[in-house]
């Protein structure tokens, strides 16, 4: 199975019409179900059988990896876990050296497309977090050290340590680097980073073809601050254009992340989430968690297959609307905006 995926993953944007994804993910979610005990039981329970669409396949709640091992076996090699917003128990994705394999290959191919595109290292990456060793389940510090070493310059690397964040060594580089820059960093640490050059005064701008990621959101922040005020500020203090300011969507639970496609489309507006080709995306409604027309409000579904280790159809709590071309998110629902979720965790625990 590992083969197959890292073949459809590395194959180019060409490799997977929705055919040929829809087989992949079928011979995916069988090879899965085998082995993830908990998920054969939510389908044997629903009457499911396949019927050739990902779409139909019982998704497994993102609240379910807090309660259940959803893990198809072997060696676990590494264990990341997510953020457990509001004091709740993190839930925990288990990664085999297979697992891993592929989700480098995603990782860089994605990376490539819509963050990266030029030729390889011809940008210094400054990442705004503490490295894996000192953060060692956090799942983007292991996807933003893939990219330090296989596309940053020499100087690129992690400026968050022991005493927090390295302000001098980021101001020293933003002020005498020659080449491109590529700021990468939780988006309300960035928020936290312009208040603080704000009150010194400090400008920084980066020079051309520099680019800024930020990820993450402000989920569970007391701040609220809009993605356009965020653009706007980071460009006004690092003069970088909106087209370059990217925002990724990822989650500890899959093994792929959804990008702006500002960068890849070079154009700052319509901004959306892009689906890398052994992605797809679906909206449902949040009380029944049945499929909504494009343009309608509910709840992401995504489908990803380089999420080899666990289940590779997985339902979450954000809200969002399909858009031609990818999808749109707004935020987290509410305990009862996400009743379909709840539902489907009750049936797990009755099994």
């Amino acid at each position: 199975m590992k083969d197959r995926l890292l073949d459809a993953i590395q194959g180019g944007p060409d490799s997977l019409p929705d055919p040929a994804r829809q087989a992949l993910a079928s011979a995916l979610v069988a090879w899965q179900r085998a082995r993830i005990p908990a998920w054969d039981a939510l389908c044997q329970a629903r009457g499911f059988q396949d019927t050739g669409r990902w779409q139909d396949v019982p998704a497994i709640p993102t609240a379910a990896f807090k309660r259940f091992d959803l893990h198809t076996g072997g060696q676990v090699v590494s264990e990341f876990r997510t953020s457990g917003t509001s004091g709740a128990e993190p839930g925990v994705a288990r990664f085999t050296q297979d697992g891993l394999d592929v989700m480098a290959a995603s990782i860089r191919v994605n990376a490539r497309t819509h963050l990266l595109p030029e030729p390889d290292r011809a940008t210094r990456i400054l990442v705004l977090a503490p490295p894996p060793d000192a953060a060692p389940h956090m799942i983007m510090a292991a996807g933003m050290a893939q990219l330090v070493d296989e596309c940053g310059l020499p100087g690129s690397g992690f400026l968050i340590g022991a005493q927090g964040l390295d302000v001098p060594r980021l101001v020293q580089a933003c002020q005498t680097s020659t080449a491109p820059l590529t700021l990468i960093g939780a988006s309300f640490g960035f928020v936290h980073l312009l208040d603080g050059l704000a009150a010194k005064g400090l400008r920084l701008p980066l020079p051309e073809g520099s680019r800024i990621m930020d990820a993450g959101g402000f989920k569970g922040r007391s701040r609220v601050v809009t993605r356009e005020d965020l653009i706007a500020a980071l460009g006004e203090t690092f003069a970088v254009p909106p087209e370059r300011c990217v925002n990724l969507l990822g989650m500890t639970e899959l093994a792929s992340q959804f990008y702006d496609n500002v960068l890849r489309d070079d154009q700052a507006a319509p901004r959306f989430k892009a689906n890398a080709p052994w992605t797809a995306t679906v909206v449902v409604d949040p009380g029944t968690l049945a499929p909504l027309p494009d343009g309608e409000t509910g709840l992401l579904r995504h489908l990803d297959l380089a999420n080899l280790d666990r289940p590779c159809v997985l339902q979450t709590d954000d809200l969002g609307r399909r858009v031609s071309g990818g999808f749109e998110v707004f935020g987290r629902a509410t305990p009862d905006g996400s009743r379909g979720c709840s539902i489907t965790v009750d049936e797990l625990l009755s099994r």
